[in-house]
C-alpha cells in the first residue's frame, strides 16, 4: 500500500465534540497510516473539542478557529476545509456522515474537483471503500480515481467509536481559518 495520509475532520457544536466523529478516527486508525485529525468553530471551541480528541492516538490534532465558525455555515465550513487541506496537502480526507457533513464535504470535493464516497460502510486495503446500495441489498467496492485527496463519508455506526486507539496526548496546534467572513452567504439562527 502506498503511503496515505489521512485527515479526519470532525464535527463539534458548542465546544461539545459530536459523538460521531470517534468513528471515522477509528476507522482511519485501521490502516495503520498517519493519520491527523482537526476540528472547526470558534477559538474557545475548537479548542475544547481539541482538548478531548488529543486523546486518540493520532499525529496531531487541529483547531481551526475563526469567529465567522462560531455557527455552521456551508459557506464558512467550506472555507475553512479547503485552507486546511491546502496547507496540510492529505491524500485522503475523512468525515463521519452526519446532516453537516452532507451539507459541506459534497462542496469541498467539488470546489477542489476530487472524488467522493459517502455513506461508506467499510474500508478496504488500497483503500477501497464499501458502500450500501439498493436499500442495503447489494454491497459494492468504490476505488476513487484522479488526483488525492479523496474525500470519504462514514456511515454512522459503521465502525465503533470505543474501538479508537488511545494515545499519550497528541499535540494540538491552533490555527486561524484562513476564511473571508464577506464571502459567507448564511446566516446562522
Amino acid at each position: 500500500m502506498d503511503a496515505m495520509k489521512l485527515l479526519v475532520i470532525a464535527e463539534q457544536k458548542d465546544g461539545v465534540l459530536n459523538r460521531a466523529s470517534w468513528e471515522p478516527i477509528a476507522a482511519a486508525q485501521t490502516t495503520g497510516q498517519p493519520v491527523t485529525v482537526a476540528v472547526f468553530g470558534s477559538p474557545a471551541h475548537a479548542e475544547a473539542a481539541a482538548a478531548e480528541l488529543k486523546a486518540a492516538d493520532v499525529v496531531e490534532v487541529v483547531a481551526v478557529g475563526h469567529a465567522a465558525l462560531e455557527a455552521y455555515t456551508a459557506d464558512g465550513f467550506t472555507a475553512a476545509a479547503v485552507a486546511l487541506i491546502a496547507d496540510l496537502a492529505p491524500t485522503h480526507v475523512v468525515f463521519a456522515h452526519t446532516y453537516q457533513t452532507r451539507d459541506y464535504a459534497p462542496r469541498v470535493a467539488a470546489r477542489l474537483d476530487r472524488a467522493i464516497a459517502t455513506d461508506v460502510i467499510a474500508v478496504k486495503a488500497g483503500p477501497v471503500y464499501v458502500r450500501q446500495m439498493f436499500q442495503g441489498k447489494v454491497n459494492a467496492d468504490v476505488v476513487l480515481e484522479g488526483p488525492a485527496p479523496h474525500f470519504a463519508t462514514l456511515q454512522i455506526g459503521a465502525y465503533r467509536a470505543d474501538a479508537v486507539v488511545k494515545g499519550a496526548g497528541a499535540p494540538v496546534r491552533a490555527v486561524t481559518a484562513g476564511i473571508d467572513p464577506a464571502a459567507i452567504r448564511q446566516t446562522a439562527e
